[in-house]
C-alpha cells in the first residue's frame, strides 16, 4: 500500500489534468464569444478545431503518460475515455448555457461542469477505497481472532499457514 505522502503527490498530479481539460473545455467557446463581438470572421475551421482541440489534447497527453511508462495501456486508455466524457459534458452543458444566456454563459457553464464532475469522481472513488480498506481491516481482525483460538500448546503460525488436524 502508497505511503500517505506519495498519495498525496499522485493526486495533486491529477488536479493538473483538470484545470487543463478544464480550460481547454472552456476556450472552446472562446471563438464563440470573439465572433459575437466581432474579434473574429466566423469560419468553419475555427470552429471544427475548437472543438475537437479539447479531445486531441487529452488524447497526446494519456498517450504520452504511456510511452513514458506512468500508465499503462489499459489505464490510458480508461482515464482518456472518462476524460473525454467528462469534457464532452462540458461542452454539451456550455453549448445549452450558450443557447439560454448567450456565448459569454458558455465558458463558465463549460469550465464548472468540468470540474463538477472531476469532483464527483474524485469522491466516489474516495467511497471505494475507504470502502475497499474497511472490509481488508475486518478481513485482518477475523484473521488475528482465528488465530487466536487456537490452542496455546502449538506455536502460532505465520499468516496463510494452518495446522493439519489428524482424523
Amino acid at each position: 500500500m502508497a505511503a500517505y505522502e506519495e498519495l498525496l503527490n499522485r493526486y495533486a498530479k491529477r488536479k493538473r489534468d483538470t484545470v487543463m481539460d478544464s480550460v481547454t473545455a472552456g476556450l472552446s467557446y472562446a471563438d464563440n464569444v470573439a465572433v459575437d463581438f466581432g474579434l473574429l470572421e466566423e469560419s468553419g475551421l475555427i470552429d471544427s478545431l475548437t472543438i475537437a482541440a479539447p479531445f486531441a489534447l487529452i488524447a497526446v497527453t494519456e498517450q504520452a503518460k504511456v510511452i513514458l511508462g506512468k500508465k499503462t495501456g489499459k489505464a490510458g486508455f480508461s482515464d482518456a475515455v472518462q476524460r473525454m466524457a467528462r469534457t464532452g459534458a462540458a461542452m454539451g452543458v456550455g453549448a445549452l448555457a450558450g443557447l439560454a444566456g448567450g456565448p459569454a454563459a458558455a465558458i463558465p457553464a463549460a469550465i464548472g461542469t468540468r470540474a463538477l464532475l472531476a469532483r464527483y469522481k474524485s469522491k466516489t472513488l474516495l467511497g471505494l477505497r475507504v470502502q475497499e480498506r474497511t472490509d481488508r481491516l475486518r478481513a485482518l481482525r477475523q484473521q488475528r481472532e482465528e488465530r487466536a483460538s487456537v490452542p496455546e500448546s502449538r506455536p502460532m503460525l505465520p499468516v496463510g499457514m494452518a495446522y493439519l488436524e489428524s482424523v
